[in-house]
């Protein structure tokens, strides 16, 4: 969905692709690859970026917060729209190693000011509450794959949405979305066809 962006993902031809889940280095359940959720890019996080991509004036000049960046595809879209400042936020560190590389491999250079990286909790209780006052619009792409993760970003959703923050979520119809009464306070603004590999590698979604 994003030829213009090039990404170092993880697919079919790399050996951790066919590891049982949960299998870490040398079948262990923890290693520098367990929960590799940086090596792909997910429908919800695609269609955000093509949206970004489209739309390069909503970012122009503001100031972004990419919330589980993942591979970085969103930051990288934000960035090639003229944000004035990109925040790549992850809790996984291996995911903002990934997200610098991608940076790169698209012609960004790692020292470019516009750019931080932030390994913090940005929506457990008791995380950043000034989150809202720093950030002109706040990325969320497929994040709604777990109810726990669903139930944390709901309400600080919505206090950052009082306090005058753009939020842009990218989501194919997870249940955490679906669920926990997000999409009442939601405004479509596009929705995309997903390629045929991504919805056979994604339990069959078909848009996002």
């Amino acid at each position: 969905m994003t030829p213009e962006i090039a990404l170092h993902l993880i697919t079919p031809d790399c050996a951790i692709y066919h590891r049982p889940v949960g299998a870490g280095n040398n079948g262990s359940d923890i290693g520098f690859f367990a929960d590799p959720f940086w090596g792909f890019f997910w429908p919800g996080g695609q269609a955000l970026t093509r949206f970004i991509l489209d739309t390069t004036q909503v970012f122009r000049g503001k100031s972004v917060l990419d919330v589980g960046c993942g591979c970085g595809a969103s930051t990288i879209a934000a960035l090639r729209a003229d944000a004035t400042r990109v925040t790549a936020n992850d809790i996984d560190p291996v995911a903002l190693q990934a997200t610098l590389l991608n940076v790169e491999l698209n012609g960004i250079t790692g020292d470019d000011d516009r750019l931080a990286v932030n390994g913090d909790n940005l929506i457990s209780d008791g995380a950043d509450t000034k989150t809202d006052q720093h950030y002109d619009v706040v990325l969320i792409g497929d994040l709604f794959y777990d109810t726990e993760i669903a139930a944390d970003l709901h309400p600080w959703i919505l206090r950052l949405a009082r306090a005058g923050t753009e939020i842009f979520i990218g989501d194919p119809g997870r249940h955490g979305i679906t669920e926990t009464g997000v999409l009442s306070h939601m405004v479509p603004r596009a929705r995309y066809e997903l390629p045929a590999n991504v919805c056979l590698e994604n339990s069959g979604f078909s848009h996002a």
